[in-house]
């Protein structure tokens, strides 16, 4: 009778570990394997700087005609994603963003006294980036898994009538959540769900009145991603 009960509780401690286990590996996103996101989302806007045009004769001083002040205004974006993970916590992505934002250029402070004008121009404006993400699964919330992300690429400008190209440089520090909708051991599609992303964007480059330092962009996205 003792060997039987013995025998009972090791049978249900190993179901129950069983159990454990496997539940566990339904719940854990797949790992070397492609995930592909699109979705949409906004690109904040920031001041592009300030000129002065000055008129410089052949003798004398430079003196100012007229006051130039330019902004990026915000706009919605077109967000493309592919990464693969390398660990359950560690993965690369590769993120492509497009959007069509104005250029907004206010002319004042003109030395003839004429009242202040504003010229607007749409830009076709493009980041290509590479970068690390980081899970943090040990923050889960009601299966909505944040995570880190980081990373640099090449930013794009195409001024209207595509007549001029202007290049630079993005880096980028964030985050967001993913949230999974369904998982399974195999199949083509092993996963699919949705994330949202908040990015701070640091330009260098590109359309700019002050060429030194970086201009700060805040974007955020929604999407849907599958995992094949």
């Amino acid at each position: 009778m003792r060997f039987g009960l013995r025998w009972c509780r090791s049978v249900l401690a190993g179901s129950l570990v069983l159990c454990a286990s496997t539940a566990d590996a339904q719940s854990a996103p797949p790992v070397h394997r492609l995930e592909l996101a699109a979705g949409v989302g906004w690109l904040g806007g920031g001041a592009l700087g300030t000129a002065d045009a000055n008129l410089r004769p052949a003798m004398g001083t430079s003196y100012r005609v007229f006051t130039t002040s330019s902004r990026l205004e915000p706009a919605p974006v077109l967000d493309l994603r592919a990464g693969v993970s390398l660990t359950r916590r560690y993965g690369l992505e590769l993120h492509a963003l497009y959007g069509h934002p104005e250029v907004q250029t206010r002319i004042s402070a003109d030395v003839e006294g004429a009242p202040g004008v504003t010229a607007v121009e749409q830009l076709d404006h493009y980041h290509i980036e590479g970068g690390f993400t980081v899970s943090l699964d040990q923050l889960r919330v009601a299966g909505v898994v944040p995570f880190a992300a980081a990373g640099a690429g090449y930013l794009r400008q195409l001024h209207e009538g595509l007549t001029v190209v202007e290049e630079g440089r993005v880096y980028y520090v964030g985050g967001g959540a993913k949230y999974w909708l369904f998982m399974r051991p195999r199949g083509f599609t092993r996963a699919a769900g949705a994330r949202a992303d908040v990015r701070l964007n640091l330009l260098s480059g590109g359309i700019a009145l002050d060429e030194d330092g970086l201009r700060r962009h805040v974007s955020i996205s929604g999407s849907f991603f599958l995992v094949f």
